[in-house]
């Protein structure tokens, strides 16, 4: 992998979708050999389209950075990760470098963009094994990463995040009186728990890089149950480590409970327990540094701002949760929140058993 990240040529104009000139473009930059098969590949956030290549020397995939996400100081900042993780052996898909300039990123007419070998896997089918799996493989990125020193962009986490207050001011006033009072309730949920990580000593806790979005489109598993490819690297940060392990026991925990449901939906958010202490226990497992009391303590509060985070801006910037309209989704996501306070207590003291 190249140390040098950019290869530039045009100021970027970010436009929807790949056309085929676009990646005609973009692909002429790359020795891949006889390309056979171009096609979309609908995965992952549609504001970073992805294409899946086939050529007689493999299969690619090929990303436009989203808007907000092309900063050429931060994707060099998570390349220069990335390597760090490839060198000690870690399951990364490999970037692939231009020909002309050997950089992991290149700017085209339309953006930036980055080419991965594709790595065919699984997503998570919800076993002890994998969960187990999943846990370790997030402890061996932070102690891989433990020591990495090298000068890192602002990245703002889902703690204290003043976003969702600017969201509730701006498009707050269309909704009715009802959904107002719901968001009213939802930023009270928000602010009581980042106060209670501030008090249990969220400035003294001890940092590393952490991944920043450990859930199941990110962490895709090989037949054997192993963690086959870690995905996405544009959240990655110096934080305290327990904000992946929040993240993770959040995004595993329901994803699963969805899947015994079969219903496809993480909502209302509900924490699947066998899979929540496996995930820690994998953790456990491959730690060289445990978290202290009081960063347990702060885990119920931390997967709280991140539930609030991950729906209230965009659900009232763009009046709906997927098919559901705002003033539907809004007390499923209070109920969430709340359900997550009032159970706080028992998850506490389930997970210091394991990880204290």
């Amino acid at each position: 992998m190249s140390d040098k990240p950019f290869d530039s040529e045009e100021k970027p104009r970010m436009e929807d979708g790949f056309s085929s000139e676009e990646v005609s473009e973009i692909l002429s930059r790359y020795d891949l050999g006889t390309i056979t098969s171009v096609r979309g590949y609908q995965r992952g956030s549609s504001r970073a389209p992805k294409a899946l290549i086939e050529s007689d020397q493999g299969e690619y995939l090929l990303k436009r950075r989203a808007p907000g996400r092309d900063d050429p100081t931060r994707i060099k900042f998570e390349h220069t990760v990335h390597r760090e993780l490839s060198k000690a052996g870690y399951p990364v898909a490999e970037i692939i470098a231009s020909r002309r300039s050997q950089s992991t990123a290149i700017r085209g007419s339309h953006g930036i963009y980055e080419l991965f070998r594709f790595v065919r896997s699984s997503r998570c089918h919800g076993t002890t094994t994998e969960l187990l799996s999943c846990g370790a493989a997030l402890s061996d990125f932070h102690g891989i990463l433990n020591d990495f020193e090298y000068p890192m962009p602002y990245k703002a986490g889902f703690h204290g995040a003043s976003r969702i207050e600017r969201h509730m001011e701006k498009y707050s006033k269309a909704l009715s009186r009802r959904s107002r009072r719901v968001c009213s309730e939802i930023i009270d949920c928000y602010t009581q728990a980042a106060e209670s990580v501030d008090s249990l000593g969220w400035s003294k806790w001890s940092t590393t890089i952490v991944h920043g979005d450990w859930h199941p489109g990110n962490v895709l598993f090989g037949d054997q149950a192993n963690v086959r490819v870690v995905l996405d690297f544009d959240n990655v940060r110096r934080e305290p480590r327990i904000v992946d392990i929040a993240s993770g026991i959040l995004h595993f925990g329901r994803y699963v409970t969805a899947l015994h449901k079969g219903e496809g939906s993480t909502w209302p958010v509900e924490l699947h327990e066998p899979s929540v202490k496996s995930f820690a226990r994998g953790y456990a497992s491959h730690a060289t540094q445990s978290p202290v009391a009081t960063e347990l303590a702060a885990l119920p509060a931390l997967m709280v701002e991140a539930i609030a985070l991950e729906t209230i801006p965009s659900l009232l910037r763009e009046g709906r949760f997927g098919e559901h309209p705002v003033n539907e989704f809004l007390p499923v996501v209070l109920h969430s929140l709340k359900n997550m306070l009032s159970n706080s207590g028992r998850l506490i003291a389930t997970l210091q058993t394991i990880l204290g």
